[in-house]
């Protein structure tokens, strides 16, 4: 029998299911001890702190529990804060802001990302509720998509949203590194920041945190809520000092005297161009819903814990923002700092050089557990798409350790990709910022399509969306639409250079990459994914095949 668009699956998709023949309902999880395939339990007899709940959704969307469940709504929190860190990344991200429109730029920046951010998080964590699954913008895609095209945009989607998260997860390591180099330049003048040392300094980071992901997996949700305390204690560590001790400028200047030292030919094209840091600033917030599968009563918990961070994130940056420019006495002199970075400027107006160096001990500590936690989203991001089929080699990519029940290979996969980008640096630092700037695109392609598909099922098949516990109820249209439209506004500025005339030096390479990696994806489909990705809407129960019909 042929389903109807908007009810379920035609019967030649559920065919192409069938010939994959994929481990449904049931998930396999391979043991890396033994090397064997091993079917799984039901979520409510294998250990796995499932909720009736969540247990219930897994079964809807045709998954079985195959991670378990140690995180709590609190410990997300903590989780999602120390993955995104607002003032230990972002102060060091403020560039862009200050070349292109100055202070106020970066200032108001900030706050209209906040609001303009609002929608698209918004519309997030009411599919969060409904489809709570470590696959996310692409599980959604397909599952609310039009029938005729929901298996190629959730694919296409299911590829950015992976190379997001990689070069996000790149990024970080790359922070780590720098800042180690940045804490010996400040100690000795004569340092010359050689490429190599970086790239081995970001690889270093990228094993301490594969390590604590994977051996020190059963703990990971332990230690989340005290380095959380350390985090906001941390903040008012870097920002007291300042206000007390450094030179101060004008409210004027702060608020008002905006600056073009990008080369740009207008002053309104310049600060447009700098509103990059605002926009990166409060992208990858859904961090969280990548760990939907190891969080009790996910349904609720996640979408708290995405919009929780999602403030108190807003919070810390906005403070950490007016802190260095309100200190910043000239733009210019921040920018050409031997440190590059504007906000360590500001801290050698205000303390020591020792005091200085904890400070920044204190910041490198945090981004590596950062990195830690980071690491994990990546890694269930890698797992969940691998689990679909749509990537290569997606069989050991999606087998879970039934000893330490992680995904091992994807975590080990995930390392192996961002010390490669490492490696890259060493002979081209543009290839690598082209690399990490690529981040924010990519995750703004997703949350447009999910939140397209979900506004278009909204309109169309209202009946067919699953019951949500955050739901939008009367604002879900209004703010779709609005959240889809930011998203495309800030997908085209993101791609913009800094700076002009325009180099390969400074170019933003992102463009090049991001259309790279699509045609790679498609290419990939018609020689082998288009035998094996159906999408996940062919498991879910009543759109594809009943689950009764499957067993």
């Amino acid at each position: 029998m042929e389903l109807q668009d908007g009810v379920g699956l035609s019967t030649s998709v559920l065919d192409s299911a069938d010939s994959i023949k994929r481990p449904t309902p049931s998930v396999r999880a391979a043991s890396e001890d033994s090397g064997q395939d091993v079917e799984d339990q039901s979520p409510d007899s294998n250990g796995t702190k499932s909720t009736t709940g969540d247990a219930l959704d897994m079964h809807r969307m045709g998954k079985d529990q195959v991670l378990v469940r140690h995180f709590r709504q609190l410990s997300m929190t903590s989780f999602l804060a120390i993955a995104n860190p607002a003032w230990e990344i972002g102060l060091f991200v403020f560039s862009p802001a200050l070349q292109n429109g100055g202070r106020p730029m970066l200032v108001w920046s900030l706050l209209w990302n906040f609001i303009c951010f609002g929608p698209i998080y918004f519309s997030l964590a009411e599919m969060a509720s409904m489809a709570p699954i470590a696959g996310a913008h692409y599980h959604w895609v397909s599952e609310f998509a039009p029938e005729n095209c929901q298996r190629i945009l959730s694919y296409i989607t299911g590829w950015t949203s992976t190379i997001a998260w990689q070069a996000g997860n790149a990024q970080g390591i790359f922070i780590v590194g720098s800042l180690v180099q940045t804490i010996i330049l400040v100690n000795n003048e004569d340092y010359a920041f050689p490429s190599w040392q970086g790239a081995l300094l970001a690889i270093a980071s990228m094993a301490v945190a594969y390590i604590a992901v994977v051996y020190g997996s059963k703990a990971l949700p332990y230690w989340q809520n005290p380095v959380g305390a350390i985090h906001i204690l941390g903040f008012f560590a870097y920002i007291i000092p300042i206000w007390v001790n450094a030179p101060k400028a004008t409210h004027r200047d702060v608020w008002l005297t905006f600056e073009n030292n990008g080369g740009w030919s207008s002053l309104g094209l310049s600060a447009l161009v700098g509103q990059l840091t605002g926009i990166s600033g409060f992208a990858g917030l859904d961090a969280c819903v990548h760990m939907s599968e190891e969080v009790q009563d996910a349904r609720r918990s996640v979408p708290r814990a995405m919009l929780t961070v999602w403030m108190i994130n807003f919070s810390i940056l906005f403070v950490a923002a007016l802190t260095v420019c309100y200190h910043i006495i000239d733009v210019k002199t921040s920018l050409e700092d031997p440190t590059t970075y504007p906000a360590i400027y500001v801290l050698r107006g205000a303390m020591s050089v020792g005091w200085i160096t904890v400070i920044l001990v204190i910041i490198v500590v945090l981004n590596i557990a950062s990195n830690t936690v980071y690491l994990a989203t990546v890694s269930r991001d890698l797992f969940a798409f691998s689990r679909d089929r749509g990537l290569p080699f997606s069989g050991w990519l999606s087998r879970v350790n039934t000893k330490r029940h992680i995904p091992q290979n994807a975590a080990m996969t995930s390392c192996v990709f961002a010390v490669l980008l490492a490696l890259i640096y060493i002979g081209s630092p543009v290839a690598f910022y082209a690399m990490t700037s690529l981040a924010t695109v990519a995750l703004l392609q997703c949350y447009g399509l999910s939140i397209g598909m979900h506004l278009w099922r909204r309109i169309n098949h209202p009946e067919t969306l699953p019951p949500a516990h955050f739901a939008l109820g009367k604002w879900g249209i209004p703010l779709n639409v609005l959240a889809i439209i930011y998203s495309a506004y800030g997908f085209f500025w993101a791609f913009w250079p800094q700076t002009t005339p325009v180099t390969a030096a400074g170019f933003n390479w992102a463009s090049v990459i991001f259309v790279g990696v699509v045609l790679v994806a498609m290419v990939y489909f018609f020689f082998k994914a288009k035998r094996t990705y159906v999408g996940p809407v062919a498991e879910v129960e009543g759109r594809g095949r009943r689950t009764a019909d499957r067993q």
